[in-house]
């Protein structure tokens, strides 16, 4: 195994692979350099068979909490997206809650006043102010550690 070092970075790693920061930091990275061909139709067929039940299920919980169902969309496709860099599992599966539907639905509307843009803002103010306060609560926690448990606080429409 050849050794490679980035100009003026002291920390030497194998060739090909990136440094041992993003490694742990982008776990996702290192998936995709050491993707198998032979991983490719299998995952499909479950992001085929994910998107299926997932896309419908977060629009649908988004109206349930009495926002617009694009936003459920945008809560389903977003998180999936962003796991597949940082999360450490290639097999874990993540998808909204209906608890975060009614927690929304009876926090955030009455808050709303009855306008749709403001209960959108508002919950998207919950989702950013959760997801805070729950990567805070542990800081010498890595990312990864962090996105693998999310608990419930980490998303919302």
């Amino acid at each position: 195994m050849t050794e490679h070092r980035h100009p003026g970075h002291p920390v030497s790693h194998p060739a090909g692979e990136p440094p041992r920061g993003l490694r742990h930091g982008l776990p996702g990275l290192h998936v995709l350099l050491h993707y198998r061909r032979e991983w490719l139709r299998h995952d499909l067929a479950a992001g085929v068979v994910l998107t299926a039940i997932l896309i419908p299920v977060g629009m649908g919980y988004a109206e349930a909490a009495g926002l617009p169902a694009i936003h459920g969309l945008y809560a389903t496709v977003i998180p999936l997206l962003v796991y597949a860099l940082f999360g450490p599992s290639r097999i874990m599966v993540l998808g909204p809650d209906s608890t975060l539907a009614a927690v929304i639905a009876a926090l955030i509307l009455p808050l709303a006043g009855g306008s749709v843009e403001r209960a959108v803002a508002l919950a998207g103010a919950l989702a950013m102010l959760s997801g805070a306060v729950h990567c805070c609560s542990d800081l010498r926690a890595s990312v990864s550690w962090r996105i693998c448990f999310p608990g419930r606080s980490a998303s919302a429409f």
